[in-house]
């Protein structure tokens, strides 16, 4: 039985092994690193479950071990494994909060109601969230920056979202 991934989200990946003893690196993509492990048991798309212990950090990920890994060969068999929660164990957002799987898919609106594209996804390379956006009529995608001046409104009732793309970005010069 697999996770339903339309009720979870990724909460990290496993990066790979750390040393001989079965602990692995770990990518979070919580907005704190460390709270990955607050969640309790956290699963792969095929369900799975990973009880995760938090042992610290190493070149900008997270060291942890997980119950039952006691060995590299273990540990590097989990490279790239995917970690999910069930939506309704996270928090609730707060006012112009949003988790990253909500906005991939909404109906990207130009200010002026032109349809312009749609939401594929959302980066963070360290400088910044970047909604990355399928444009109507392009081969390519775009990116953007994810912040109030280029992503002025978000209607995640209607599904869509209003953005201002930067001058000269499509090729024009205004």
């Amino acid at each position: 039985m697999g996770v339903s991934l339309s009720d979870a989200l990724c909460l990290g990946v496993i990066a790979g092994p750390h040393g001989i003893k079965g602990v692995v690196r770990v990518k979070s993509y919580t907005e704190i690193g460390e709270s990955i492990t607050d969640y309790g048991p956290l699963h792969d798309k095929e369900g799975k479950s990973f009880d995760l212990n938090l042992m610290g950090r190493a070149k900008g990920m997270l060291l942890v071990s997980i119950m039952g890994v006691t060995t590299r060969t273990q540990a590097e068999a989990l490279k790239g494994t995917e970690l999910f929660i069930p939506r309704n164990r996270l928090p609730n957002t707060g006012e112009d909060e949003f988790y990253y799987a909500d906005l991939i898919g909404l109906v990207v609106y130009k200010r002026h109601g032109q349809k312009a594209g749609v939401v594929v996804a959302m980066h963070n390379f360290g400088a910044g969230d970047i909604v990355e956006i399928a444009m109507d009529g392009l081969e390519n995608t775009i990116l953007i920056p994810f912040n109030n001046d280029t992503v002025p409104d978000i209607d995640l009732i209607k599904q869509k979202m209003i953005v201002e793309i930067p001058a000269g970005l499509l090729g024009d010069e205004k």
